[in-house]
């Protein structure tokens, strides 16, 4: 089991800093993004839009990131879509005459498809827990320590 890694504030304690062990975080600019969609958008993946970008945290969204935000706002609708078809349907397909057949239903695979779409934007965009941790927002709005260049 790995052991869990010391972070920047423990090293320098122990005075084991060094610039090529630091923590990488991704520092996030200032042009943040607008909660109008692009054009072309479904009425749902406007919903979904407007949702990640009232919920995401303030300037962890950027404007290089509208393609990505478009392509998860798409598919988020998309997977709605797909799952409220599949509520009123068996996951497993029938044959002809109307029995349990081995295949299964083929929007439960294009479901799953949609889901791994949705999971890879979702970890580019800091939407997961995880990802939200390696993300840091701008530095201007955190604090400035007295102790920082120590």
């Amino acid at each position: 089991m790995p052991r869990a890694s010391k972070s920047d504030a423990e090293k320098a304690a122990s005075g084991t800093l060094q610039p090529c062990r630091r923590s990488r975080s991704i520092v996030i600019s200032d042009a943040t993004l607008t909660e109008t969609p692009p054009v072309g958008l479904t009425k749902d993946a406007r919903e979904a839009w407007r949702l990640a970008i009232a919920c995401a945290p303030k300037g962890m969204l950027t404007a290089l990131d509208v393609t990505v935000l478009e392509r998860w706002a798409r598919n988020y609708a998309l997977y709605r879509k797909i799952a409220k078809q599949l509520d009123h349907e068996d996951v497993v397909a029938l044959d002809e005459e109307g029995n349990i057949s081995d295949k299964l239903n083929p929007r439960f695979n294009a479901l799953i498809k949609v889901q791994q779409v949705l999971a890879a934007c979702e970890k580019e965009l800091g939407f997961t827990p995880v990802s939200r941790a390696r993300v840091k927002a701008d530095p201007k709005d955190e604090e400035q320590n007295e102790y920082d260049g120590f």
